[in-house]
């Protein structure tokens, strides 16, 4: 039989606990949210329902309004994701492949945004926002997200678009292609890996952000998920159950993309690293 070495073994059993810990969350949520609210406070908060019920899931879509602020963060999250490709894949063609003054100093400057916290510009950007009527918007966070998406992903399609060889753009170059179509039809399609997992990252972190979305969406009929599900809570009390299903329907969009594109996530942590 094969040997197994102590250090896989122990590096297994380090894993296992890791993951129940990030699982553990998860289940208790979803066994909290298939049970009634008096059998929750009186009769049994840890374990599994006792008498599962999707009561909760309907009044938290319907009448809660998660179906309603599902709308509003899909809307968010799909435009911004398109025009922070849009946004990326013209710097990143720009600084890769395009020669210009002050090619290397921008792309600098664009990595150091990298380093600003965004609590840091809340103040001028709220101010920003009422001054260009963006305030309880949809475009105002959108535009929000795309800035703050943009250095990362302007990185991470530089990075990518190193590696494709400057002869194919030369050889678009001789047929004619301009900029654009060079971006559109040998670009891009190359780039398929690294724009799907920027799109991955973007839409992971646009789903679950919540500081400038309850900053900027302040009216109900705008809110984002997030913010509607923080609602949930109540001044003097709060129904868990209710609260429980809330913040389930609101993780599973993120699940679900997680298990799909689990294997590109791994992948994208190194996209664009070797040649």
């Amino acid at each position: 039989m094969r040997r197994v070495s102590v250090g896989t073994i122990a590096a297994v059993i380090a894993l296992v606990g890791v993951s129940l810990t990030t699982i553990y969350p998860l289940v208790f949520m979803l066994f909290t949210a298939l049970k009634s609210r008096r059998e929750y406070v009186l009769e049994n908060q840890y374990g599994p329902p006792a008498h599962p019920t999707l009561e909760n899931f309907v009044n938290a879509w319907v009448h809660s309004k998660v179906g309603h602020y599902i709308g509003n963060s899909a809307i968010v999250v799909v435009v911004g994701v398109v025009v922070s490709w849009a946004v990326c894949s013209l710097a990143a063609y720009a600084l890769s492949h395009m020669s210009f003054p002050g090619r290397r100093g921008l792309f600098y400057a664009i990595l150091g945004s990298m380093i600003i916290a965004p609590q840091v510009i809340i103040i001028p950007l709220y101010t920003m926002l009422i001054h260009l009527n963006l305030l309880n918007k949809h475009a105002g966070l959108i535009l929000v997200y795309v800035t703050f998406a943009t250095p990362f992903g302007t990185y991470l399609l530089t990075s990518y678009f190193r590696s494709v060889p400057h002869e194919l753009v030369e050889a678009a170059e001789v047929d004619g292609a301009a900029p654009l179509q060079i971006l559109w039809r040998v670009m891009l399609p190359i780039a398929k890996p690294a724009l799907l997992t920027l799109g991955i990252f973007n839409f992971l972190w646009m789903w679950n952000e919540l500081l400038f979305s309850l900053l900027i969406l302040q009216d109900d009929s705008v809110r984002t998920l997030m913010v509607g599900v923080a609602n949930l809570r109540g001044q003097y009390t709060t129904n868990i159950p209710l609260l429980s299903a809330g913040l389930f329907l609101a993780a599973a969009p993120v699940l679900i993309v997680f298990f799909v594109f689990q294997s590109q996530l791994a992948k994208g942590m190194t996209v664009g690293a070797v040649k």
